[in-house]
């Protein structure tokens, strides 16, 4: 792992072997999860391109409907579930909800109306509304700032793996289980789900930790759950939120909350085209592409996320700069925009400009290890910022992927692709912004401590890049 450059060279090998440790619990059952979270989201546009929309009888823009219900319940949970997160071991928590929405996607395979559908997205937001904040406030907990970049990358990736292979489970479904013991093939997905779910959700009882203040993981000796206290003493603030008097004051009063909150927001809006209105362009062309086309030719919006995101964490890390490869995503995104806003490129140009919002899904992990790095020494203010990023942004997409991209309006959603235009725009100028000001909090935190040489170089060409673009 030291030769591919997941842990530097200088490293002691106590340290690589703690690390290695948490890589393996953190990670892989915060992959896992993340990965069902959004295999058990995706299933819901798989099955309606594969048949449920025919029979339960669904209309007009019920898919819409039926995603809004979901962020509603679970943008409303997020923040009280994200503070008792912080109050009881997490490593309870995540699985035990991880439980509940296995459940309820269980429920899906079920439904015989669209009530039921409703009924059962309802609980589904409601039991993953902290997976994903949750996780990210662990790994945030356990790991230095040099080292949160390519961790959060490698969580992010587990999403779009999601996605990708929920097209292809639905696609293997609709040949290989329909209409088997009398079950058509989008009931057979949501079972399987289920299945994957829960198996995931009984693992992270095993391997999961918690803070690092509390009790010892279980795959850590007590020497190393000492060293995994000490390396981080200092760098990042004991991980444990009490909800002090002045936490409102601190959050409001700082620029975090606010800018963050808003370059999530736009974030968001900006991943919609690649997903269900990539999906039902494929299916109001159903003269062009197969069942099994329309669900498995959106994956390359996934595959595209996967790549870039990874070796966009990578960057962030060796640089210490997430703005970098932030820039650089986004404008692959806003030539895929003008793509599908032009509308008239021919086939494959519509293609590509779907296919070309996959480079957005890097500014997850880019925006969210920034802002852990960037509020490292105040967890309270983390964890309340990072949970409102992930609640408004979601909440507010909730309400606008109804207007911009309405299930009958394929297959031109035209107003929702010159708005993600404009947002992607505005996600560009708000990165300007967000390193403006960190970049200006490093250099009143550094007045007191005279630099090295090194940083001080650092500091003069970052001032004078920010002064050009200012």
């Amino acid at each position: 792992m030291t030769s591919i450059g997941w842990y530097p060279k200088d490293m002691p090998i106590e340290e690589k072997r703690l690390i290695l440790k948490l890589d393996l619990s953190i990670l892989v059952f915060g992959c896992l999860s993340f990965f069902t979270k959004y295999l058990d989201q995706q299933s819901i546009t798989n099955a309606y391109v594969s048949g449920m929309k025919e029979e339960l009888g669904m209309y007009g823009d019920q898919l819409n409907y039926l995603t809004a219900t979901f962020w509603a319940s679970y943008c409303t949970f997020m923040i009280p579930a994200c503070y008792f997160l912080t109050h009881y071991p997490a490593n309870r928590i995540l699985p035990a909800l991880e439980i509940g929405w296995g459940l309820s996607t269980f429920g899906l395979a079920w439904a015989r109306n669209v009530e039921t559908l409703y009924a059962m997205r309802f609980f589904t937001g409601l039991f993953e509304c902290c997976s994903f904040t949750g996780t990210i406030y662990i790994i945030g907990s356990w790991y230095k700032p040099g080292e949160i970049g390519r961790r959060v990358a490698l969580f992010f990736i587990a999403s779009p793996l999601g996605t990708m292979f929920a097209g292809y489970l639905q696609a293997a479904a609709y040949t290989k289980l329909n209409q088997v013991h009398g079950l058509a093939g989008w009931r057979w997905l949501f079972i399987v789900d289920a299945i994957i779910t829960l198996a995931i959700a009984a693992l992270g009882f095993f391997v999961f930790p918690d803070v690092p203040t509390r009790k010892k993981p279980r795959v850590l000796t007590g020497e190393e759950h000492a060293l995994g206290r000490e390396r981080i003493e200092g760098l990042v603030a004991p991980p444990e939120l009490q909800l002090s008097g002045d936490i409102f004051r601190r959050v409001f009063s700082r620029w975090h909350w606010y800018f963050f909150v808003l370059q999530w927001t736009l974030m968001d809006q900006n991943f919609l085209p690649g997903s269900t209105p990539f999906s039902l362009y494929l299916k109001a062309k159903s003269d062009l592409y197969s069942v099994v086309q329309i669900n498995t030719i959106p994956t390359i919006v996934t595959a595209v996320s996967i790549v870039v995101a990874f070796f966009c964490g990578i960057i962030a890390d060796i640089t210490g700069r997430f703005w970098v490869p932030a820039i650089a995503v986004t404008f692959p995104v806003l030539v895929g925009m003008i793509l599908l806003v032009v509308w008239d490129v021919g086939e494959s140009g519509r293609l590509a400009g779907f296919i070309l919002t996959g480079f957005e899904a890097a500014c997850s992990p880019l925006t969210m290890g920034w802002a852990s790095v960037v509020m490292a020494g105040d967890a309270e203010e983390r964890a309340v910022v990072t949970a409102s990023m992930n609640a408004i942004g979601q909440a507010i997409t909730a309400g606008t992927q109804v207007v911009q991209f309405p299930a009958i309006g394929a297959p031109n959603f035209h107003g929702g692709f010159i708005s993600i235009l404009a947002t992607a725009v505005g996600q560009l100028i708000m990165i300007f912004v967000i390193l403006f000001l960190s970049h200006r909090d490093d250099k009143r935190q550094r007045v007191v401590v005279t630099p090295d040489p090194e940083t001080a170089a650092e500091d003069a060409r970052l001032d004078k890049m920010v002064e050009t673009v200012s």
